[in-house]
């Protein structure tokens, strides 16, 4: 393999799947979390507006109440914001990655500088591979207690 199949087949393609799966989460995130807010800011406004007759206003409260439980359940469980910052934070690993090797910075300035890459590259993503495997075991275990 080339150093420009390399960079294109496998260290662009890497961070291109982080960069979408950062933003993915990154928007679910905040789309719960922006729908908790206001929910969370009517509710004492539709409080104040019940009065004796106001059923379908205490009706909508409680709905209110049952919607931010869970949108933060569904945060707590999805991890959404811990999976934006994760697949950014990998993402951004790997652009520094590519930037040292293309300028032949930091631990490429000489030698076999393709091999390196590979090696730095390859384990980065088994260890990225390891926690996941990690995680899943950890939630699937957690979901038979």
């Amino acid at each position: 393999m080339t150093e420009a199949d390399y960079l294109t087949q496998r260290i662009e393609d890497q961070i291109k799947w982080y960069s979408s799966k950062s933003r993915w989460n990154q928007k679910r995130y905040k789309a719960i979390k922006i729908g908790i807010i206001v929910i969370s800011v009517l509710i004492p406004f539709l409080t104040g507006l019940i009065d004796e007759n106001g059923f379908w206003l205490k009706v909508a409260v409680g709905i209110g109440g049952v919607m931010i439980a869970a949108g933060e359940s569904i945060l707590s469980l999805q991890k959404y914001q811990e999976n934006w910052m994760e697949y950014r934070k990998a993402s951004e690993t790997l652009k520094r990655e590519r930037l040292l090797f293309l300028t032949q910075s930091g631990p490429y300035r000489q030698g076999a500088r393709l091999q390196l890459l590979v090696e730095r590259i390859e384990d980065f993503t088994e260890n990225e591979n390891k926690a996941w495997l990690e995680y899943v075991k950890t939630e699937n275990s957690d979901l038979k207690d």
